[in-house]
């Protein structure tokens, strides 16, 4: 029953020209609240659509996520200057200072927390919509193509380690929240997909850079290659 279900399904997104798939690649990007470089392997899925003989809508998702090491005075700097505008870049002292007097953070756990390590989680959650055209070669089953669109990236910078031990050694009237924006964008795409007559599956790499419109200047651009799978004609 499983395997006639299966057939059925095929046979069906075949029928109406849909491709349905999977995607697996490298990101790098830039985490927005430590600003470390955030990049490792990207995954996700998307639907096509044919719109017109050389072009197609593709609607895509994709998660990518990253772990950075971060010591307590460089997430400081980077927070009090992006919430606060005061900038501390190489003035420890100052610094020490603002937290005492401000943050009520204790002199003795400042030597001993300021330059210790820790651990910073980022996540990407990536949305987008682009048209892509397929640029004609011959008879062979390579289809090269580029293609634009628009999207927003969904970013999380949480930092749990550092935001939990500032919270302690301020006795609680620090609130940091964790960094979770919404960033609209705009990309570009080139790739190439194979696609072999009357067969029901092709694959493809492509190359995907995104420039997110957002109204500060605390995202950078992002860069994705992808290898994917599509099913379908």
């Amino acid at each position: 029953m499983k395997k006639i279900l299966l057939v059925l399904i095929i046979c069906g997104v075949a029928a109406a020209g849909m491709k349905i798939g999977g995607r697996i690649g490298y990101y790098d990007g830039d985490d927005p609240r430590t600003r470390q470089a955030a990049s490792g392997a990207v995954f996700g899925g998307q639907i096509t659509l044919p719109l017109l003989g050389m072009v197609d809508l593709e609607i895509s998702g994709a998660y990518a996520g990253s772990e950075s090491n971060i010591s307590m005075q460089q997430y400081l700097v980077t927070y009090i200057e992006d919430e606060y505008g005061m900038n501390f870049q190489g003035d420890t002292t100052g610094l020490t200072q603002y937290l005492e007097d401000t943050w009520g953070w204790s002199p003795d756990s400042l030597q001993t927390e300021l330059f210790n390590d820790y651990t910073a989680t980022f996540h990407d959650i990536d949305l987008g919509a682009t048209l892509k055209v397929k640029i004609p070669i011959g008879a062979l089953p390579l289809r090269p193509y580029v293609g634009g669109g628009a999207g927003a990236h969904i970013l999380f910078s949480d930092a749990d380690v550092l935001i939990e031990v500032a919270n302690q050694q301020t006795g609680g009237q620090l609130s940091i929240d964790p960094y979770d924006h919404v960033h609209p964008g705009i990309h570009g795409v080139v790739g190439a997909a194979f696609e072999p007559p009357a067969v029901p599956i092709s694959v493809f790499g492509e190359y995907k850079y995104t420039k997110p419109i957002a109204g500060d200047d605390d995202v950078g651009g992002i860069s994705m290659v992808y290898f994917g799978i599509n099913l379908g004609f």
